[in-house]
């Protein structure tokens, strides 16, 4: 079914939802109209399970970047050293079509309550990850005193739909004046100071 929820997903791209034709899917994907049936129920249910699929591919996938990064760094200044190189492949205007992809999917969904709800789940798995990993900061006595490691993993979450309206501004921000604002904003929370006092 993977393929078909490619071809799915192509379509959509191609002409949106009104252009989505059951016959078409299944000539695109060799999958017969009756399996899409019997595993989406419905056009919607395909649809559904689509745009599942698309916000799933539109999220970053750095969390493990950073979880190695965290495992293996013994001061905060080679943390935040290496975090900046995290942070620049992330904010690439290569990536603003991924974010604006997720910015749609869930514009997508607002008129959608089993969408909706299915992407909340998937964005709560994701905040659940990042959450996990602020824990881990406050463990070793790297996240400031205060701070909830929950609203850590949402704030990095909203840094990448607020780039988003920087990928749309017509004047765009300096790429480094942006990497160095978001690198202040977190060694100030996370207690990078760039000095090699020891990990607690």
């Amino acid at each position: 079914m993977e393929r078909a929820l490619a071809v799915v997903g192509q379509i959509l791209d191609e002409g949106g939802e009104a252009s989505l034709r059951l016959a078409d899917v299944s000539r695109r994907s060799g999958v017969s109209i009756g399996s899409l049936y019997h595993h989406f129920e419905s056009r919607e249910g395909l649809i559904k399970a689509a745009r599942e699929r698309q916000f799933l591919q539109s999220l970053p996938t750095d969390a493990d970047d950073v979880a190695d990064l965290l495992a293996t760094a013994t001061t905060p200044g080679e943390f935040a050293e290496r975090l900046e190189k995290i942070i620049r492949t992330t904010q690439t205007p290569e990536r603003a079509a991924n974010r604006l992809r997720r910015v749609e999917l869930i514009g997508a969904a607002a008129s959608r309550p089993e969408l909706l709800e299915s992407i909340s789940a998937t964005q709560t798995m994701v905040l659940d990850v990042g959450e996990a990993l602020g824990e881990a900061f406050r463990d070793r006595g790297w996240l400031r005193e205060g701070l909830d490691p929950r609203a850590l993993a949402l704030f990095v979450q909203s840094v990448t739909l607020g780039r988003v309206l920087g990928d749309l501004d017509q004047r765009p921000v300096d790429q480094e004046a942006w990497i160095e604002l978001l690198m202040c904003a977190l060694r100030a929370m996370l207690n990078l100071d760039g000095s090699d006092t020891s990990a607690t």
